[in-house]
């Protein structure tokens, strides 16, 4: 009998902390009111290559989607890697290294990173033709 009740308590625990993981997650989204996120992670020593790659975004962001980035629906958020203020997110999405995400409310992740350093200094324009294909792909 008490192994039975252990079993149900253990299982109980269980339930409850993936409900509140799972309901932390859709808070998050929530709160933050942006359909998508995108997310530029960076070391504190920078290359030209990682300047272009958020300077190109927040660009695209301004010419192409000016209006949903004003409402908030877009956002775009730098972070320093190495900074320990920022250690829960680079903890949550497994951050090494320079690394752009685009984060969608609902959870669905596209880690952009090859993409944009592989275009992002020596040809912007086809970095940015991407990234917008991207970016209304996952508005859909």
């Amino acid at each position: 009998m008490k192994k039975e009740l252990r079993f149900l308590v253990i299982l109980l625990l269980i339930s409850n902390i993936s409900s509140y993981s799972f309901a932390q997650t859709k808070k998050d989204a929530k709160t933050s009111g942006a359909k998508l996120e995108i997310m530029y992670f960076h070391a504190t020593k920078r290359c030209i290559t990682c300047n272009a790659v958020e300077n190109h975004a927040k660009a695209l962001l301004q010419e192409q989607y000016k209006s949903k980035f004003d409402k908030g629906e877009i956002t775009f958020k730098s972070y320093n890697f190495e900074e320990k203020a920022n250690s829960k997110l680079v903890n949550k999405h497994k951050i090494g290294f320079s690394t752009l995400l685009l984060v969608k409310q609902n959870g669905k992740k596209v880690d952009f990173t090859n993409t944009a350093f592989q275009y992002a200094k020596n040809n912007p324009e086809q970095y940015k033709k991407l990234l917008k294909a991207e970016i209304d792909k996952l508005l859909k």
